[in-house]
Formats: C-alpha cells, structure tokens, sequence
C-alpha cells in the first residue's frame, strides 16, 4: 500500500509539471533563508482495522499543520511541522468485519527533520522534487462510538493492558513545490509515518477475559457482544501484536519566505 501511495503522488508531481513551470516571478533559495507555512492534508490510516488494498473505502481523514523550514545547504534543509491529524477505521471493510471493531482519534504530532533537494538550489530558480525524513511524537488517544456515545478506550484497557499515551514515530515522503512569487511557494508533499505503537487504534494483540467487566466494558473489547452475537473466544486475536500502526497524509503546503536571497 505504502509504494501505491508513493506512485500516485509521483504521478500526480509529474503530470503536473509537464504542463510547464510556474510563470510566476522567479524562485531562489541560498543559505540562511528562513520559511513558514501551512499544512493541509488528507490522512489514511493503515493498521489492524484497514484493509491494505481496500481502495473502495480509503477511510480518509484530515489534518493541520504549522511548518517552518531552514536551509543550512544548497540541498539540505531542516524542517519542523506541528499540528493535529485525523484518522479512523473500521473492520467492516476488512476480512475480518464479522467483528465489527471501530475507531477514530484526533491526535497531536509535533516533528524535528531533514529536506534534501534532488539538485542543488544554488542559482537554480527551477522547481526541485525532494525527499523528506522527520522524528517525532504523537499522542496516542483512539476512541469508538457505542450506541451513539463516544468512549475513550485506552481507559477500558480493552485487552487487559495499559499503554502510552504517546508513542515516538518516524516518517518519510517525497514534495514536489510550485512557485506562486517570489516569496510563496505550494508544495504537493506525501509522506508515510511509522508509529512505534501498536496500539494507535487499540487493537493489537488478543481477546480476554472479561466476565467480571461491566456490560460496558465487555462492549467496547468485543463490538460483537453488544450486537447479540457469539462473542469471540478467550484467546483469538483481536489484532496483529507483530506489525505497528502507522498513517500516510498527501499534504498541500502553503509556505512564505521571510528571508529572501539579496541581490
């Protein structure tokens, strides 16, 4: 699923840009130049309540992001992005949707990275693809709705266990800019985002015993309970403890330039 997404946005980048360069006023980046902006994006999340090839029911979300973007070298830059995303998923469009588990979290993502330009800046008013690669945080908050309430679940422990409500995750993408004026530049970016947590969508490892929970509680570990059917057994897997979640976002980044190259 990940080289899919990696494709359709080179394919996206490229067909764009055969139809010709920006005939905005030219573009130049040097050393020492400091950049803002915004991110804009549509998220996918992939993890045990997704079907990896499921493209009939991507499950889209969303997110916001501030940006701020240094560059140290003709193709090098650092980057920093901090905001909120919005992801879900729900195993009624998997293999596995007689067991009807679902999910939805708004969490924050704060991360630290590196730009690296396919060509060198130096004089070059062209638009240059680039490659991305960030470390940083997220929280880890997943909820569900159950007859038309919306729970929390890490605070049900719904597999007998408690976890972290924040999880270290590392990501990479590839960008693509397109000159609007001499200081304004909108980027096309995808980006891929390993989450070291099995746990963002509170699914990972098997059904337990719940016979001394509350009917709520049995709920929200087993959807199938409170849908008078057979509940599944002691032991079956509930999810993939071997794989972590993670999360692709197609992003739109407006940036302005506040140091601009002299003359």
């Amino acid at each position: 699923m990940r080289l899919l997404y990696v494709h359709l946005f080179l394919d996206i980048c490229f067909s764009i840009g055969a139809n010709g360069q920006s005939t905005a006023s030219k573009w130049n980046e040097t050393r020492g130049d400091v950049y803002a902006g915004i991110n804009a994006s549509t998220s996918r999340y992939c993890g045990d309540l997704s079907e990896r090839y499921q493209l009939a029911h991507l499950q889209l979300g969303s997110g916001i992001e501030g940006h701020i973007r240094y560059r140290f070298e003709e193709q090098w830059c650092f980057i920093s992005d901090i905001g909120l995303y919005h992801i879900r998923g729900d195993q009624h469009y998997t293999k596995n949707a007689a067991n009807q588990l679902s999910f939805s979290a708004t969490n924050f993502s704060a991360n630290l990275g590196v730009q690296w330009d396919f060509r060198s800046v130096d004089g070059n008013d062209q638009n240059i693809l680039y490659a991305i690669a960030t470390l940083g945080v997220t929280s880890v908050n997943p909820t569900t709705t159950l007859n038309g309430s919306i729970y929390s679940l890490p605070a049900f422990r719904t597999e007998g266990v408690s976890y972290a409500s924040w999880a270290i995750q590392a990501g990479y993408g590839l960008g693509f800019p397109f000159t609007l004026s001499p200081s304004a530049q909108l980027r096309l970016q995808g980006k891929y985002t390993h989450v070291f947590s099995d746990r963002l969508d509170d699914v990972s490892t098997n059904y337990v015993d719940k016979t001394a929970s509350t009917d709520l509680e049995k709920q929200l570990a087993d959807k199938r309970v409170g849908n008078q059917l057979t509940p599944n057994a002691i032991g079956a897997a509930r999810g993939n403890p071997t794989k972590n979640d993670g999360y692709f976002l197609l992003t739109l980044q407006l940036i302005y330039k506040f140091r601009r190259q002299k003359s």
